[in-house]
Order: structure tokens, then sequence, then C-alpha cells
């Protein structure tokens, strides 16, 4: 009696549990230049997930966390940069080669990329870590690859002749995330086993 039991309360247990899968990318660098005070570059950057993360789109899975973190530094002494973020689930750019553009030649696929965050302003000489949660990652499990595309303008000169080309700098880029499978409940087993 004390066997079955034990084994009731083990088929209990793992009914409630969940397997967790952290997935985290190899930290990489990328910079963006800016080369007029007028023209914002965009620096296509594409990102190969990690496989416990594709072809996850037919599972139950639950998305815990999800975001990317980075460094950006401005190493200007005098020009502030303006810096956003969008994702793609389309690019011509490889891991190892990223694609440079300006509004001018600006691909089609730029307009339906979700912006991730908003435009924010990186001040002169500054190093700032940045943290992106948006819900929009979520949509990145379950893709093989996928492409940030970074903008970068002049949106304010400090005193003195501004130097140009600038660049702002994207450190230790990281995507993160954890996700859970949980197992169904073993209910209908037990009951029909008398459980």
């Amino acid at each position: 009696m004390m066997t079955r039991a034990l084994f009731a309360c083990c088929l209990l247990f793992v009914s409630a549990c969940s397997a967790e899968i952290a997935i985290e990318t190899e930290p990489f660098d990328q910079t963006v230049p800016v080369t007029s005070l007028l023209q914002p570059v965009y620096a296509e950057v594409a990102l190969d997930l990690p496989e416990e993360s594709v072809n996850t789109e037919d599972l139950d899975i639950e998305i815990e966390e999800i975001a990317a973190r980075l460094v950006v530094i401005n190493p200007s002494q005098t020009l502030t940069l303006r810096t956003s973020a969008r994702l793609s689930f389309t690019g011509t750019a490889t891991p190892d080669e990223p694609e440079l553009y300006t509004d001018v030649n600006r691909p089609a696929y730029y307009n339906s990329a979700m912006e991730i965050p908003p435009a924010r302003d990186f001040a002169a000489n500054s190093r700032t870590a940045v943290r992106i949660d948006t819900p929009a990652l979520e949509q990145a499990i379950g893709r093989r690859r996928v492409w940030f595309i970074v903008s970068n303008t002049v949106v304010r000169s400090g005193i003195g002749t501004p130097v140009l080309p600038v660049q702002i700098q994207l450190e230790d880029i990281v995507f993160e995330a954890l996700i859970t499978k949980p197992f169904p409940g073993l209910g209908g087993a037990l009951e029909v086993g008398g459980l």
C-alpha cells in the first residue's frame, strides 16, 4: 500500500511540473556610423537564435521572460545621437555581414518591422546599459533568424565644429528568454487506475 501511495505522489508531482528552457545568444557588438548631420544611417544586423527556440510554433510553451540587453556607447565629445531599433523577420544581412543603408536606399520591409524600443537620445561621451523587454520580442521565438535594424542620427551638437563620421557603438548585445513547457495533468490516467 505504501508503494502505491508513493507512486501516486510521484505522478501528481510530475503532472504539476514544467520544464524550463533558458535561451541566451552569444554577445556581439555592432557600430552604426553617421556620415551626415541630416540623414539617419541604418544598420541591419542578423541574429541566429539558439536551436532550443527554433520550430516551437506547434508546441505548448509559455514565454516567462524575454528581453534583449546591450550597452550603448556614444564616443563623440560633442554630438548627441538618437538611436532606435526595429525587429524584422525579413532581411538581407547575415550574422557576419551587416547591411548599412540610408533613407535613400532603405528596403521596403523596413516599414513592416516592429519598433523596439522607440527612439532614444544618447548624450555625448556616454555609456548606457539598455534592456528591451517589449512583448513584440515574443514573436522571435520559433524563428531561426531575426533581424534588428538600428538607426543613428545626430540630434544636437555641443560647442565646436562636429567631426564626422561618428558612430554609436552597441556592445554586448544579447537576446535572452526563459520558456516553460508545461506537462499536462495525468488526472485521467490516475482516475482510470483507481488512484
